[in-house]
């Protein structure tokens, strides 16, 4: 399934990339959601934006809502979720007093009601996931989520038990289930490195790899796609423009891309890439590629954009 990593350039310009697999054939498409926006939970609690933000998403087919799977809002923070089947624990029913969202609201409430990613940490340990569906989904997704900034701080938010924390993620990559502490020993022993931990030694090993021009793991193992990306993610040179990064994130990401079969279409498991997205968190600019034409859609968040627009809007995916 998905595949994640924030970068910076060697201008200093910080992005956020991602691939979008899902086995659902629900048209997603980029996303924008004002200021102000009164929205509802699955759990049919009322909440309200304070901040703008855009993204990929999906209009729920059975009520009027929006699911983001990734974005950035106007105070330039992204979020971004990915699969994390078998390891979640979500709560069974409300808990009064809380914060209570299912995991399909939770990026609406980062985005939505954050201007820092120090507010949303400290906004943590109030919040109750709770397991229900969302609209007419089949499902309650297991989630785990990749957050990061205009600074290049990069966490990751993993609802495994407890309280809600975020934990840095020194690698700034993420794919699927495992946790993080599992792919980042999955790297080290791929490359032969001591110990679990990121660490300099990582990085200087994945340097060596690319330069060797050694073959990356490849395949749809979430755990293969992460090593890929860390390899690709550390041991390049950072490209010297915004445009080059761009181009190559997108080419990074185009080789962990999951193939469309159309014998498969109707079956429940058959996951693909739905869209390679790239958010520069400096401009607020989205870059978004839909599987179905391979066109490039650029949208910026402008400030007038953020002030002017007071309606949801659904742009085309194609």
């Amino acid at each position: 399934m998905c595949t994640s990593l924030t970068y910076t350039a060697a201008t200093g310009h910080h992005f956020f990339g991602r691939t979008m697999d899902f086995p659902t054939t629900t048209p997603w498409r980029p996303v924008f959601l004002p200021r102000n926006y009164h929205w509802q939970t699955a759990l049919g609690t009322s909440r309200t934006t304070r901040y703008a933000l855009l993204g990929g998403g999906r209009m729920a087919a059975d009520f009027s809502g929006y699911l983001m799977a990734d974005g950035v809002n106007e105070t330039g923070i992204t979020c971004a979720e990915l699969y994390l089947p078998g390891a979640v624990d979500y709560a069974d029913a409300p808990i009064p007093g809380q914060t209570n969202l299912t995991p399909q609201d939770f990026i609406n409430w980062v985005l939505g009601e954050h201007a820092t990613l120090a507010e949303v940490v400290a906004d943590l340990p109030q919040v109750t996931l709770v397991g229900r569906k969302w609209g007419a989904d089949k499902y309650v997704y297991p989630f785990h989520w990749l957050l990061s900034d205009r600074s290049g701080q990069t966490l990751v938010i993993e609802p495994t038990g407890g309280p809600l924390t975020a934990q840095p993620d020194p690698a700034r990559v993420l794919t699927n289930t495992p946790v993080l502490a599992t792919h980042l020993a999955n790297l080290n022993a791929f490359l032969g490195v001591p110990g679990t931990t990121f660490t300099p030694a990582t990085i200087q090993a994945a340097k060596a790899t690319i330069a060797a021009g050694t073959p990356l793991p490849a395949g749809s193992v979430p755990t293969r796609r992460f090593i890929h990306m860390a390899l690709r993610r550390w041991g390049t040179s950072p490209a010297p423009t915004t445009a080059a990064a761009t181009t190559q994130l997108f080419h990074w990401l185009g080789e962990v891309i999951l193939p469309y079969d159309v014998t498969r279409r109707d079956q429940g498991n058959h996951n693909y890439t739905h869209y390679r997205g790239i958010i520069d968190l400096d401009r607020l600019t989205y870059f978004f590629i839909p599987r179905t034409t391979n066109r490039l859609q650029q949208i910026t968040l402008t400030p007038e954009m953020a002030s002017h627009r007071h309606f949801p809007h659904a742009y085309l995916a194609d």
